[in-house]
């Protein structure tokens, strides 16, 4: 018999390597595209385009970038390429947090002692430069993932034109009516010495003690009100008790005493369990006849008044609530109400002051045994234990705050503008104008924002963007005024942010008095505005200004922690100076957890560091991650994850790989096949493409990337390596090599893998660029100068696939059947199998039509079809001879003596 050899086949032939070597291939293609310019080319294309608008959430220039930056970073860029390939101008200008404690913290570390030596600029200019490391350090990370933006002119809010723009911004608030300077408590980093936003407050579990203390009642002899509260040091601030209105309140006699206990009603067996004593009821009144009755403070000389408040609940305590207005927010609001001021004796470090001599100089928490101390040596003291509960805490330093009341700017929740309306009744408006995804996000942020106290602006720290007020050295009143403020922002622009700290104060005001007592002499503000002021303005300094960016943006896509941050930021600052929200469309992801669903720490050694897994893997790998990932919940970051996802590239790489070295003798040019020449099976083929395209755009434009994944993942694993490509080999391989039905079979799997890597190419990126320089034909510079693929409406046909899905559904017994057959023997290959098929009458029709193709549909060398009651397969071993060419079955094989051992198939595509 004569050797295969002899025979020439059309086998694959490729360059295209099986072995992606992301880790080195990846650094190479960055280069290249930044060689070209590619991010350039794309914008010149789409110029004249429709915009695109997603400004970059800034993150915070310090430190290197982590697993959450990658899946941020990454989804933005899904987002935009895909605008970019779909006929938009969609530019990225990423952005970075430059300003704030963090920064100032780092610097002031690395000094150590030299610390003391530096002048107040000087440290500015140190910050300044740790700020630009950073943000060149991020940048070649964030390069590094693939991902596509105007890497050379990004946006900082360190820059002098920005932050002109955000004291521009503050002055278009006052202007507004919505800024004002006011003492009221405020979250207070004793460690970090200055104000916190809600924002910058994270929870935590912590032990504190629970007591219960008796406030001697004036009104009434040997009788207390009862309080509850878990903060005994804010007791020598106490300078009301709120109760509520409509609750009923009792006078209970401590039983084998003469003292009488007020407290709710309903909350009785709660203080009878916590003191152990039994409490008999003798009076009841609602707490409305409560109101101005008198009391003496415990160790304070001190007497203060019974106050009603909405905020009081029966959930916990006693229904008499501690009221202490400089340490707490309800507190100061219902105080305020009654007109007592807030008494604030905690200074800028958590110590108590001269306002507390008995305690000076200790730490409020260090004061909380010493008060309860107090309160026994005294008898005051019902109860005590320590208790588990959620505390704030500073997300910068960690450390537990507290409410203290101190002189802070704030932007105004609830006051009436000059135009209407509060800004809180505004924003929820816009809120309801906004879409949502996912659609829980309207719920959250609306919750935030109905019950956000006053957005504090002022921090009590160095390195930011100076509030522009001067302070009367006399009696401390403020004077500023938007004029003020924007005579500042202009220097600023020109002159850079110095100049605030350097020029005389005459250079900006021409107040020559205080206009409340008259006095000459005025000293600099120091405070700075809050780092979520800065950022919040992007819409402002950025989507105003860089040119392919709109106000009100497309699209907001952030973590889920933005709802109070910079979401809520941007959307205040926005409805405050524009009255509409910033953005039309905001994305919500979920935070990274480890594979348990754990919240990674170094501590639990189950931190992803991406620069290790990108030097070992591969970016490639978590840019398909991120899209396999459901981002609306949060994410598992883990081996068992990467290992799949590897898996599913390279899938999607092998079927690449194929379909290129099946068209190293293809010219799009010369070779096309038209539709009414291709194959029925081509046409189903060309059908799921079309579908699978279908597919990808809706998921696209709904930013549902993980359908992506999934239609990604089925249609190369199921539709074209597991059944379209595997029965095309025979057609690809051993017909003839200009005949129209190797040529069809050509034609199709050009189309799909062009349109494939468009399709594929916003999430895998470097695949899609190396895969379509493979292509053959003509090409663009790059994948994304392509247009996202537009299949022609013939190729889209429902009952074409139906036919061939009944059809598939009886090939997956036969299949079934063979696999069998193999398992026991009786045959081998597929090829040395023939098929005896017995179907019901409603399966004839459609094998019957296509009873000539059935065992190249099959991948066996003979099927017998007939009819019977339902459906049974049976395996032989195929009749005839192996044909040395093409390894089929046939009883004529050899027949031919021009070709010996060949068979009649063969015959034809060598004659």
């Amino acid at each position: 018999m004569t050797d295969t050899v002899n025979y020439p086949l059309n086998l694959p032939k490729t360059d295209f390597p099986m072995k992606a070597s992301l880790n080195t291939r990846e650094p190479e293609q960055i280069a290249k595209w930044e060689a070209e310019n590619i991010y350039g080319l794309i914008q010149q294309r789409n110029k004249s385009k429709p915009v695109f608008s997603m400004p970059d959430g800034p993150p915070y220039a310090n430190g290197n970038i982590h697993v959450g930056h990658c899946l941020n970073k990454i989804l933005k860029d899904f987002a935009v390429k895909y605008h970019a390939i779909s006929g938009h101008r969609a530019v990225f200008i990423p952005g970075w947090d430059c300003h704030g404690l963090p920064i100032e913290h780092a610097v002031s570390k690395e000094l150590g002692n030299k610390r003391r030596d530096k002048s107040d600029g000087e440290i500015r200019a140190l910050c300044r430069a740790y700020a630009e490391k950073y943000v060149g350090l991020q940048r070649t990370q964030f390069k590094r993932l693939g991902i596509l933006a105007d890497w050379e002119k990004p946006y900082k809010t360190m820059d002098t034109p920005y932050e002109a723009d955000m004291i521009r911004s503050l002055a278009k608030i006052y202007k507004n009516g919505f800024v004002y300077r006011g003492e009221k408590p405020v979250h207070w980093c004793w460690s970090c010495g200055t104000a916190l936003a809600e924002a910058e407050v994270e929870y935590a579990d912590r032990k504190d003690p629970s007591i219960y203390v008796k406030f001697e009642a004036l009104e009434w002899p040997n009788t207390s009100f009862v309080i509850w509260t878990t903060t005994p040091w804010t007791l020598p601030a106490n300078l009301a008790i709120s109760v509520h209105k409509d609750f009923d309140y009792g006078f209970f006699k401590v039983d084998g005493t003469n003292e009488v206990w007020i407290l709710a009603v309903d909350l009785a067996p709660e203080v009878e369990k916590a003191s152990g004593k039994k409490l008999v009821l003798t009076k009841k009144l609602k707490g409305a006849q409560l109101e101005g009755k008198k009391y003496k403070h415990p160790f304070m000389d001190r007497e203060s008044p019974i106050l009603l408040g909405d905020h009081v609940t029966l959930d916990a305590g006693t229904g008499a609530v501690h009221t202490a207005p400089g340490h707490g927010q309800d507190d100061y609001i219902v105080s305020k109400k009654y007109g007592i001021e807030p008494f604030n004796p905690v200074d800028d470090w958590g110590k108590y002051s001269d306002l507390y001599p008995e305690m000076r100089g200790t730490r409020v928490f260090d004061a909380n045994p010493k008060i309860i101390q107090k309160l026994k040596d005294s008898g005051h003291l019902i109860s005590e234990q320590i208790i588990d509960h959620s505390f704030p805490h500073c997300w910068r330093c960690h450390n537990p705050v507290i409410f203290r009341a101190t002189s802070q700017w704030f932007i105004s929740m609830d006051e009436a503008s000059k135009s209407g309306d509060s800004l809180r009744k505004k924003a929820l408006k816009e809120i309801k104008n906004v879409k949502w995804i996912p659609a829980w996000g309207e719920n959250r942020i609306t919750s935030m924002v109905e019950n956000r106290p006053d957005w504090c602006i002022s921090r009590q720290r160095l390195w930011g963007v100076p509030i522009p007020v001067f302070y009367c050295e006399n009696c401390g009143k403020d004077e500023t005024s938007p004029e003020l403020m924007e005579k500042v922002a202009s220097r600023v622009d020109k002159e850079g942010l110095e100049v605030w700290y350097t020029s005389e104060i005459s250079d900006f005001s021409s107040v020559k008095k205080c206009s409340q007592c008259s006095h000459e002499k005025f000293r600099r503000g120091k405070d700075i505005l809050d780092v979520w002021f800065d950022s919040g303005v992007c819409h402002e300094a950025v989507q105003k200004k860089r040119e392919g960016l709109t106000n009100p943006a497309d699209l907001y896509l952030e973590g889920s922690d933005q709802h109070r941050g910079w979401f809520q930021s941007s959307l205040m600052t926005s409805v405050a100076m524009n009255e509409h929200a910033p953005f039309k469309t905001v994305l919500t992801h979920g935070f990274v957890n480890d594979a348990q669903g754990r919240k990674m720490s170094k501590s639990l050694g189950n931190v992803v560091d991406p620069l290790k897994f990108m030097e070992k893997s591969g970016a490639e790998i978590l840019r398909l991650w991120t899209a396999y990932e459901d981002y609306s919940n949060d994410l598992a970051a883990g081996q068992e994850s990467f290992d799949r996802v590897s898996e599913s590239y390279r899938r999607v790489r092998n079927t690449c790989r194929y379909i290129l070295g099946n068209l190293f003798d293809f010219d799009p040019d010369k070779n096309l096949v038209e539709y009414s020449k291709l194959l029925e099976l081509d046409k189903w083929a060309l059908s799921r493409l079309a579908t699978f395209i279908k597919t990808c755009k809706e998921a696209y434009e709904n930013y549902e990337f993980h359908k992506i994944y999934h239609a990604l993942q089925n249609y190369c694993t199921v539709d074209l390596s597991a059944t379209y490509l595997d029965i095309l080999k025979d057609r690809l391989y051993t017909f003839k090599t200009e005949g129209v039905e190797r040529r069809a079979a050509q034609t199709v799997i050009y189309f799909i893998v062009k349109n494939l890597v468009s399709a594929m190419s916003p999430i895998l990126s470097f695949l899609s660029e190396e895969v379509y320089q493979n292509i053959p034909g003509k090409k663009e510079q790059s994948v994304f100068l392509t247009d996202f693929p537009t299949v022609p409406k013939e190729w889209f046909n429902e009952s074409l696939e139906k036919d061939w899905a009944d059809f598939y559904a009886v090939r997956a017994i036969v299949q079934k059947s063979l696999e069998e057959a193999r398992q026991g023997k009786v045959i081998g290959s597929s090829l040395e199998a023939a098929v005896q098929l017995a179907v019901a009458r409603e399966d004839m029709a459609v094998l019957k039509k296509r009873e000539a193709d059935l065992p190249m549909l099959f991948i066996v060398s003979q099927v017998e079809l007939s009819e019977s009651a339902g459906t049974t397969v049976k395996i032989n071993k195929a009749k005839g001879e192996k044909c040395v060419r093409c390894w089929n079955y046939n009883t004529e094989t050899g027949a031919n003596s021009e070709f010996p051992g060949v068979c009649p198939k063969c015959v034809r595509a060598l004659s």
